[in-house]
């Protein structure tokens, strides 16, 4: 039963990387959530008492015929109740823990954060860039849907940044590694529209080749693995490509 916005909060607790700024962003959506769970504990608990008072008043209750299936309908209700309060409950102790774990950390420099270091180059300090961070953390983690959710966003905030190439690149990233061959494509062809001078710009070329390459569609593959030769000689695809160039012959 938790939200949306609670799962994430959850996997990125379970990361270790969240950022004050992280759980601010995060938190609002939670607490929104909580006090909706809140009113709706109130509009059935005072359903409950109504019901009962209306009951005792009219001195029916004990002459209704169907007065157990009135009882196992209060104790269902009585039961989704405490499972929401239980729920509220863990969301306020979560939201706590994220805050005292950013103290912690702000207070041991040396405190390391579970981050591909191989996938994370140099990332300022600017609040951008490690929102960008944690996107890709949760890219490395596997939770495909949460990670493009947070890249979009960061392009949606931050169009301009440097990284915008690099998060248009990982939302293709998210559907080719969930076997979404359609949308990755068309993320991929994103890059290099919108980013063509980027350094992603030559994989996502590679990428959109391998994948066209998988499908059967050789001639396709074969003038995007041109591309990448011609076009970006410098970059670490370039020899890929002409690999792949030699394996599919003329």
């Amino acid at each position: 039963m938790r939200t949306p916005a609670v799962v994430m909060l959850l996997s990125v607790a379970a990361a270790g990387c969240a950022s004050k700024a992280d759980v601010e962003v995060l938190g609002d959506s939670v607490r929104s959530d909580m006090e909706e769970i809140r009113a709706g504990q109130a509009q059935l608990l005072n359903q409950v008492r109504g019901g009962l008072d209306s009951l005792d008043a009219a001195g029916l209750r004990r002459e209704t015929t169907g007065r157990g299936e009135f009882e196992r309908r209060v104790a269902r209700l009585e039961d989704a109740m405490e499972e929401l309060l239980e729920i509220a409950s863990q969301n306020n102790q979560l939201l706590n823990d994220l805050y005292q774990n950013r103290t912690a950390s702000a207070g041991n420099p040396g405190r390391s954060q579970p981050m591909d270091t191989g996938r994370i180059q140099s990332l300022g300090q600017d609040e951008p860039s490690q929102f960008y961070g944690l996107a890709l953390e949760q890219f490395t983690l596997g939770n495909y849907e949460t990670a493009r959710g947070a890249f979009r966003n960061f392009l949606t905030e931050h169009g301009s940044h440097d990284l915008a190439p690099d998060a248009q690149y990982y939302i293709a990233r998210t559907y080719e590694d969930a076997n979404d061959v359609g949308n990755a494509l068309a993320e991929f062809q994103r890059v290099t529209e919108l980013y063509p001078n980027s350094n992603r710009a030559a994989a996502a070329l590679y990428r959109r080749g391998l994948l066209e390459v998988a499908r059967g569609n050789t001639a396709i593959a074969r003038r995007l693995f041109t591309q990448v030769e011609a076009g970006y000689a410098n970059s670490p695809e370039a020899p890929l490509a002409r690999q792949e160039l030699a394996k599919l012959g003329n």
